[in-house]
């Protein structure tokens, strides 16, 4: 299941969560220290560790068994794929093609480094939950990067209404129904019918035909994000 969060969104769907244990990844020493400080207001998660290379990350994570990972891109995490731990990614980057390799490889979060502070304890109460967090700046970029492209590209898709194209936008980049319907406040019988009109309007059998068409038309540019294979 996918949901995504707001930032400063009121949801308390982790409060009642129990304590988290978490190890953090980060080569900048004052933005681990502020992590650190963000975390352990009161929030139930605890930092067990910290490291700012690739290798130590690597062993705190076997040595402590931590429920996430919060790590910079700028480092590499091989041990998290042999354990249970959870990965939330930061970027400073709004980059779709890492945003895409992240969800294909497992990740559970992907949080803007200009948003890090408002958004990480959401993102980490939400993707130890199972579900993933992709922060809103992001979402806004791929949804404006659909609207931007628009004009000139195949009729069938210039046929789009913005919400629909918000709802294609959505749906390349991995969303669920439910994930879709929480982001944009509509309900997933709603996002059922923007699909059902989008595949009439493509002529597209299903929700990973339509995003294949968007890539190839240019509606979605530069395979920026990986096509996504999950069931509507």
């Amino acid at each position: 299941m996918v949901r995504l969060l707001q930032a400063g969104d009121s949801s308390s769907a982790g409060e009642a969560m129990p304590a988290l244990r978490v190890v953090v990844g980060e080569p900048d020493r004052v933005t681990r220290a502020k992590l650190r400080g963000v975390l352990h207001m009161g929030n139930g998660i605890y930092v067990v560790g910290e490291a700012s290379a690739a290798q130590r990350l690597s062993d705190l994570v076997v040595r402590h068994r931590p429920r996430v990972v919060v790590m910079n891109t700028a480092l590499t995490l091989a041990a998290h794929a042999r354990s249970r731990t959870r990965v939330v990614l930061v970027s400073s980057e709004l980059d779709e093609e890492l945003l895409g390799r992240a969800l294909c490889e497992g990740a559970g979060g992907f949080v803007h480094r200009d948003s890090l502070f408002e958004e990480i304890v959401q993102a980490i109460r939400l993707v130890a939950a199972g579900h993933t967090f992709i922060s809103c700046s992001m979402i806004t970029r791929l949804r404006d990067r659909i609207a931007a492209v628009t004009t000139g590209v195949d009729h069938q898709l210039a046929e789009l209404t913005r919400r629909e194209a918000e709802v294609l936008a959505l749906v390349a980049a991995g969303l669920s129904n439910a994930g879709i319907a929480d982001k944009l406040g509509i309900g997933t019988g709603t996002v059922r019918s923007h699909l059902a009109r989008i595949l009439a309007k493509l002529s597209a059998a299903n929700r990973a035909h339509a995003v294949g068409i968007a890539y190839e038309s240019g509606f979605i540019t530069g395979g920026s994000l990986h096509r996504q294979r999950r069931p509507g």
